[in-house]
């Protein structure tokens, strides 16, 4: 069990800020300790007898796992009394009675039922302890302004006496990113309520659509300086994190699958040119492209069945697991990409979807223990709060993501604070394929749009060559 005085000294300059502040959007970078930095805000405001509750909403598996393991990895935070609401939804609505929340200090719930806890806290009294204090962990998952969770999270931050947006990647995209979770926290102070209204005065669009927004001259420095006083974040210096050393694998598809994936190319991405194209339209081309990069593609005249393409990624995967030489987590993107991975690593354990929070843990602590020589993950399912920098520090991905968000958070799941080694992080990429299209995502810095039309641009010139 830790020490108080094990925190860093950003740590408690930032829990002091919280606790002095009824609205704040606390930003540590992922790794930099954001949970236990809030968690020791709570312990004084209950010390000090400010608030008699706290109410966490956090995405589900950081809520199931993270939050309970750093009540408990620390001696001041211990005593907090704390309960995950789960169950049913009538477990769920007795959680929030009176007699119960006067049995715990901190109430825990998963982002993934933040609707229906909206529609239960519209039924409870303004004098009720639950709006106390309201805490939203990984709030820049409320980003997106027509999301139903940000909505309904939104119509309820009246009722808090104080409300803290923690995040380790606030503006992930753009700074249209900053509004939500500012209206949230701000209850509607800062910005007004309207996101259009706003978008309107600060951005203009750059298609016929309407899809694409740019920020007019000004307007993010403006942005900026409206929302700096409610950011508490990390100086510069203050947290030292070794970068990870990045390394892309190029494969090059063989003949037949090369082929393939120009026909297939040609047939959904032909008359695009230099024009933009409907996000949707992009998405969808984009998305089976991404398949065939990886080995396969999805049939949908055979109920979605998988047809393997080639090996190229496969054979990477091989030389990966042959020539590890220490404990390695293995991203995948598609189920396909695991279930090539659990053929050559038999009985696999693995963080995504269909895994049970009981099992999640087990292969968590069995990774942190040194018990796993492999273990899979999905971006999506441990792109936030998972702690997993003891077990290992190789990371190898199957392929890009397309999230700028899931990347970084992704990485920092070993790259954080209590990692002892230099990590590695290995990517695999096929050559002239949506792989590099991801890359300028991601790692490139460009926007959806920008790496869309460098990868057709790039492509044009393959054609003309060809």
């Amino acid at each position: 069990m830790r020490a108080k005085n094990d925190m860093r000294l950003y740590q408690d300059r930032l829990a002091t800020h919280l606790y002095e502040h009824d609205a704040a959007l606390c930003v540590i970078r992922p790794g930099g300790g954001k949970t236990v930095t809030a968690l020791t805000a709570i312990e004084e405001l209950q010390r000090d007898k400010v608030i008699r509750h706290a109410l966490v909403v956090a995405p589900k598996r950081v809520a199931r796992v993270v939050w309970p393991d750093e009540i408990e990895q620390w001696k001041h935070t211990t005593k907090l009394r704390y309960t995950i609401l789960g169950g049913s939804p009538l477990q769920r609505e007795l959680g929030l009675t009176e007699p119960c929340l006067a049995t715990r200090d901190i109430t825990i719930i998963g982002l993934d039922v933040a609707q229906w806890l909206c529609e239960q806290l519209a039924k409870c009294k303004l004098d009720s302890r639950i709006f106390d204090l309201l805490v939203i962990d990984e709030i820049s998952r409320l980003r997106e302004p027509t999301g139903e969770r940000a909505k309904a999270l939104a119509k309820v931050a009246d009722k808090f006496k104080m409300i803290w947006g923690m995040s380790g990647t606030l503006r992930p995209n753009s700074a249209q990113d900053l509004f939500m979770p500012a209206r949230v926290v701000t209850k509607g102070k800062l910005w007004g309520r309207s996101f259009y209204h706003w978008r309107r005065e600060r951005f203009y669009t750059t298609d016929y659509q309407g899809y694409q927004w740019a920020p007019l001259p000004g307007a993010e420095e403006k942005i900026n300086a409206e929302i700096e006083p409610y950011i508490a974040t990390v100086a510069e210096g203050e947290l030292v994190q070794p970068k990870p050393t990045l390394i892309f694998d190029k494969v090059t598809l063989p003949g037949n699958a090369r082929r393939e994936y120009d026909m297939m190319e040609r047939r959904l991405l032909t008359g695009a040119g230099e024009a933009v194209i409907v996000a949707a339209n992009s998405a969808v081309a984009t998305g089976k492209l991404a398949q065939m990069a990886n080995g396969f593609v999805y049939d949908t005249a055979r109920g979605s069945q998988a047809v393997a393409l080639h090996p190229a990624k496969r054979e990477w995967l091989e030389d990966i697991i042959e020539n590890a030489t220490g404990p390695t987590l293995l991203i995948y993107e598609f189920i396909e990409d695991l279930r090539l991975m659990q053929e050559l690593w038999p009985a696999l354990p693995y963080l995504g979807q269909g895994v049970t929070d009981k099992v999640s843990k087990l292969n968590i602590e069995r990774w942190n223990l040194g018990k796993l020589p492999f273990m899979a993950l999905h971006p999506a399912s441990g792109g936030h709060g998972l702690n997993l920098q003891h077990g290992g520090a190789d990371m190898a991905w199957f392929a890009p993501t397309w999230s700028p968000e899931y990347w970084e958070q992704t990485i920092a799941r070993i790259n954080r604070s209590g990692q002892k080694r230099q990590v590695i992080v290995r990517v695999c990429v096929a050559r002239d394929t949506v792989d590099e299209m991801k890359l300028s995502r991601v790692y490139g810095k460009m926007t959806a749009q920008e790496a869309f039309e460098a990868y057709l641009r790039g492509r044009q010139t393959r054609n003309r060559a060809a």
